[in-house]
């Protein structure tokens, strides 16, 4: 069995469903830490800070520190600061996106300074609207850069699913006839953001979620090795599914019953 020293886990339908813990979650971090095991939670969801995400762990009983967590939206700011510099974004985002922007000294547009824009982020707006959608259009045509924190089509939930920050994007491909960049899983971009963070390399972590085409596929995307957890979005049935090339190398109903597998 492959010793690993570090994970990358997913939050969304892997640690928590909601703001229901996914049975024995607590446990399995826990068990991960004692081991020495290093651990990042990296979530394509934009629309909080790591800050946000070590707090609701911690109501929840995980251990968390703000290191420990990645986001699709951090990602996305220091990719245009790594490209670009400092830049005027117009985002189609929730608050976390553009909290980092402004600590890594971008300035944000609002929608009628969208001829303004360097970069159109999209990422997962609940207070998506007409207007926003419309100035992305318009930057994007324009010639800004169209960037997607990601494309997760659905946002499980203790209640079923959301719509994802892809059913927003979608419509503004869909009006401006260009596909955006995505930073968020499966690309490598945030992956290898992951790597340096944790100070490791693809081989020595095991990257683990819920999600075949964004969590396994991202762990494919840099050789890394994989786990699909069954107690969120993909069921068995959707396993069963999916292409050789698309299957992962371990397969668990939930976080806990990996762990106690993989690192007893």
């Amino acid at each position: 069995m492959a010793v690993y020293r570090g994970v990358v886990i997913d939050l969304d339908g892997c640690v928590y469903l909601g703001e229901r813990l996914v049975e024995g979650s607590d446990k399995a971090v826990e068990r991960l830490l004692e081991r020495g095991v290093k651990v990042l939670f990296l979530t394509n969801n934009s629309t909080q800070t790591s800050r946000d995400y070590c707090t609701k762990l911690g109501r929840l009983g995980v251990e968390c520190r703000e290191e420990m967590v990645l986001t699709s939206g951090e990602a996305t700011a220091q990719y245009i600061l790594e490209e670009s510099g400092p830049s005027r974004v117009l985002p189609v985002t929730g608050r976390g996106f553009k909290e980092y922007c402004v600590e890594m000294g971008h300035v944000i547009l609002p929608a009628e300074r969208w001829p303004e824009a360097d970069y159109v982020v999209v990422g997962l707006d609940r207070e998506i609207s007409y207007g926003k959608i419309r100035a992305a259009v318009r930057a994007i045509h324009r010639g800004a850069r169209y960037v997607a924190t990601n494309l997760d089509a659905t946002l499980p939930t203790d209640e079923g699913p959301d719509p994802g920050a892809g059913a927003i994007a979608a419509s503004i491909t869909t009006a401006s006839g260009v596909e955006p960049l995505v930073v968020g899983k499966p690309s490598r971009i945030i992956m290898e953001i992951a790597l340096r963070r944790l100070g490791l390399g693809p081989r020595e972590v095991l990257v683990i979620g819920d999600r075949l085409e964004t969590d396994v596929m991202a762990g494919k995307n840099i050789g890394a090795d994989t786990a699909l957890v069954l107690s969120g979005a993909t069921d068995r049935r959707g396993l069963e599914r999916a292409r050789p090339e698309e299957r992962p190398d371990y397969v668990a109903e939930n976080l806990y019953r990996l762990v106690e597998r993989l690192f007893p």
